[in-house]
């Protein structure tokens, strides 16, 4: 070769820290690839299982992309957010985004079965606490979207146009599942046959109110558990309601804890107690015959001392209002000047108090999880059906259970 040629050429000289340097990357690339292989793998079986009655290869192929793109993509969960954090596959972003909004808006799958399987896979991993009630607020502009009414604000004191979703958790009291949604609708919605036309609202769906809508829940989730009931725990005072939701939580078998103002007219039911009903607030007031100190309660894993004030009640009323059923108030008595406690009305007459208040976390919890639902696209929903909305909703639970859970190795289930 000339001089040229020959000044123009580079030796690179191997050492055993290059080679070393080299291994260590080589190895690290492999590692890296066998987890993305692992979890793609993993992703892909917990799709199959959740939607693997979907008739058609596209439908359960749209299915993974939608979930892939609700744990990837960062930001926004709109379409177009979707399409630009997922890999390629020959299309545009473009036309990625159009084939996910489809599939959430227009495809006709049934939504009830995914959360049955969600139901079964969640609980093969852990072990519910209590089936908790969640509430969330979804703002939107416009009147359009399906469900969209004024709503009260608890964060912001105030009105806001939005949607309101009722959720049903699994609880271990650390960790809640989201496994059914139920989407309230005005009056407006179901008597107006256009509205109902354009939103795609099915003929069998009609205004009921919120306890309704959590008895439904709660049977729903009794008809799909693997394992055994837990007790249905529902925060929601300010929808009132409190005898029917307890006549109809009664009625279909459930053991239940409700949160319950301290208004509510409620009847001594010891002996020599008066037959005038009497708000829930006096009667767990510090320093009567009922309070007691109750050591070992649990919350969020943290064991603690406190009072609780408790005794036997009964709901006036007959039949329907739950005047027939015997319960117990509950409450954690609290110093002069404190912030008056929660009250709680339950069916749980033979169980502690330390057992009825290790209850309470799980719904402090729940509150907690919708808030971090808002990472997975719960706010997202690009659509304005009945249908679209529950699919919304599916995808989303799906999603955020398998960041929860999708590391976890099955157990055998425990039977019914």
């Amino acid at each position: 070769m000339g001089g040229g040629d020959h000044s123009a050429r580079r030796e690179i000289v191997i050492t055993p820290t290059h080679e070393a340097t080299r291994s260590a990357a080589s190895t690290e690339l492999a590692s890296s690839t066998r987890e993305l292989a692992s979890s793609t793998r993993e992703l892909a079986s917990f799709t199959d299982e959740l939607f693997a009655h979907l008739p058609r290869r596209d439908q359960r192929r749209w299915a993974h992309v939608c979930l892939e793109g609700l744990l990837t993509a960062p930001g926004r969960k709109s379409g177009h957010g979707m399409a630009s954090a997922l890999p390629a596959d020959g299309g545009s972003c473009a036309a990625t985004a159009q084939s996910l909004r489809r599939f959430i808006n227009c495809s006709p799958w049934q939504w009830d079965a995914v959360y049955e399987r969600l139901i079964r896979w969640t609980e093969r991993r852990v072990t519910p606490k209590a089936w908790t009630v969640g509430t969330v607020l979804l703002p939107k502009r416009g009147s359009c979207s399906v469900g969209v009414h004024r709503y009260p604000d608890p964060a912001g004191g105030r009105l806001v146009n939005a949607q309101l979703g009722l959720g049903m958790f699994l609880s271990t009291g650390t960790l809640d599942i989201p496994v059914d949604w139920r989407l309230l609708l005005h009056e407006r919605w179901c008597d107006d046959h256009a509205l109902r036309r354009r939103a795609r609202i099915p003929e069998t769906v009609r205004h009921r109110p919120p306890w309704a809508h959590i008895v439904e829940l709660a049977g729903a989730l009794a008809a799909r558990t693997g394992v055994a009931p837990a007790p249905v725990v529902v925060e929601l005072p300010e929808h009132g309601d409190t005898g029917p939701l307890a006549a109809g939580l009664s009625r279909q078998g459930h053991d239940f804890m409700i949160a319950v103002p301290g208004s509510l007219a409620v009847l001594p039911a010891h002996p020599g107690g008066t037959a005038t009903p009497l708000p829930a607030s006096r009667l767990v007031t510090p320093g009567g015959s009922g309070t007691r100190t109750v050591t070992g309660v649990s919350s969020f894993g943290r064991a603690r001392s406190v009072q609780v004030v408790s005794g036997p009640v009964r709901l006036p009323g007959a039949g329907g209002a739950g005047g027939g059923h015997g319960y117990r108030l509950l409450a954690e008595a609290r110093g002069q000047g404190a912030r008056p406690p929660r009250v709680w009305l339950t069916n749980l007459v033979h169980r502690s108090p330390a057992e009825l208040l290790g209850l309470v976390g799980p719904s402090a919890s729940t509150a907690s999880t919708v808030r971090r639902l808002g990472e997975f696209g719960l706010l997202d929903f690009e659509g304005r059906s009945y249908p679209g909305w529950h699919h919304h909703m599916t995808l989303v639970s799906a999603a955020y259970t398998y960041h929860r859970l999708g590391g976890r190795r099955p157990t055998p289930l425990r039977p019914t």
